[in-house]
């Protein structure tokens, strides 16, 4: 899973009385922005980032590898597969 960069040309300030469409769809792009600054971030502290494809269990490095793995019982992970 690659994230890009939300396109930050777009005004994002929430105007009284705007249509709710509107609204709604600057505040999905906010929240994309702050995710991909996140994870730029970690990814900058070379920490790992986790997130699901499909029914896998991904741990993404900071470096781009990722491996799917299986959260045990007492909390640590079991890498079970190098994902290409």
């Amino acid at each position: 899973m690659t994230y890009t960069q939300p396109n930050t040309d777009i005004d994002l300030s929430i105007i009284p009385d705007e249509d709710i469409a509107v609204m709604a769809k600057k505040m999905q792009a906010a929240g994309q922005m702050q995710i991909a600054k996140d994870i730029a971030s970690l990814k900058a502290m070379g920490e790992p980032i986790y997130y699901e494809i499909g029914n896998k269990l991904v741990r993404e490095e900071s470096d781009g590898r990722k491996f799917e793995y299986r959260l045990q019982a007492d909390g640590t992970e079991e890498i079970l597969d190098e994902l290409l």
